[in-house]
C-alpha cells in the first residue's frame, strides 16, 4: 500500500509546483512583458528601433513627444509594421485618384499623425488587470469599457478571457484596443487592435505593444485616406 501511495504523493506534488509556476507568468500566450523600463515611454521606444523607428518620427511629427516624455500616461504603441502598411494602401487609393504618394511619414500633414496618434493614449495609468473583461459574442453582457482618448475620441478597451477546453473564460487573457464610429458596433465597423505584450512599465506610465500584422494604423485606412486629401500631401 506505501508503494502505491508514495508514486501519487510525488505526482501530486508534480502537479501543484506546475499549476504555481503557470500561475506566475499566466499571461504569457499574449506576450507578456516582464519587469520595467528605467526611462519615460519616449525613451523607451526609442530603445526598441526594431519595432518603433518610424513611430518615434511620426510622435515628433505630432508633437506628442513631449507629452510621452513627461506626463502619466497609457499608450498602446502601433509597430512600424502598421505603419508601412497603412501608408501602401493609402498610396493605391491617391495613385487611383492620379495624386500625388506618400514617399515618407514627413510627406503626411503633422495633423493627420496627431489625429490618428492620439487615439493609442491615454491620460492615466492602466494595466491589463485594470482594464473589465469584454465578449465580443456577448457584448452586452461583457461589454468592456469605452474611453476617452488623449484626445477624446471615444476608444473602446477590454480584455478577451479566452476558453480552455470545455471551460469557459478561464484560458489566457488577451487585450483590445478597439475604435467605432457608433458605439454598439451595428451600425459602423468595429476595428480591432490586439496587443502582443502587455504592462511594460517605463517611469511615466504604461506601453501596450499591439500587434503589427492585423493592425492598420489609425484603425481606418478609408479614414486616414480622407484626412490625407483634406489636408493634402505636404500639408496646405
Amino acid at each position: 500500500m506505501k508503494k502505491q501511495i508514495l508514486p501519487f504523493l510525488i505526482g501530486l506534488a508534480a502537479v501543484v509546483l506546475l499549476l504555481s509556476s503557470c500561475k506566475k507568468d499566466y499571461y504569457q500566450d499574449t506576450g507578456l512583458a516582464k519587469g520595467q523600463f528605467n526611462g519615460t515611454i519616449m525613451e523607451y521606444l526609442q530603445a526598441r528601433p526594431d519595432y518603433f523607428t518610424k513611430l518615434v518620427q511620426v510622435i515628433k511629427i505630432a508633437k506628442l513627444d513631449d507629452a510621452l516624455s513627461k506626463e502619466q500616461l497609457t499608450f498602446f504603441a502601433p509597430g512600424d509594421a502598421s505603419i508601412d502598411s497603412t501608408i501602401h494602401e493609402v498610396n493605391l487609393m491617391l495613385y487611383l485618384q492620379g495624386k500625388d504618394t506618400i514617399k515618407a511619414v514627413t510627406d503626411v500633414p503633422a495633423p493627420v499623425w496627431r489625429e490618428m496618434l492620439g487615439k493609442y493614449i491615454f491620460k492615466g495609468k492602466f494595466k491589463l488587470n485594470d482594464i473589465p473583461q469584454v465578449d465580443f459574442s456577448l457584448f452586452k453582457t461583457y461589454p468592456g469599457v469605452y474611453m476617452k482618448c488623449y484626445d477624446d475620441f471615444i476608444m473602446h478597451v477590454g480584455v478577451v478571457y479566452n476558453d480552455e477546453g470545455s471551460a469557459k473564460y478561464v484560458g489566457y487573457r488577451q487585450l483590445f484596443l478597439s475604435y467605432s464610429d457608433a458605439p454598439d458596433q451595428q451600425s459602423a465597423p468595429f476595428y480591432r487592435a490586439p496587443v502582443a505584450s502587455v504592462n511594460i512599465e517605463p517611469t511615466n506610465g504604461v506601453v501596450h505593444a499591439l500587434q503589427t500584422k492585423p493592425h492598420r494604423f489609425g484603425f481606418s485606412t478609408g479614414n486616414f485616406f480622407d484626412r490625407c486629401v483634406f489636408y493634402g500631401i505636404g500639408g496646405k
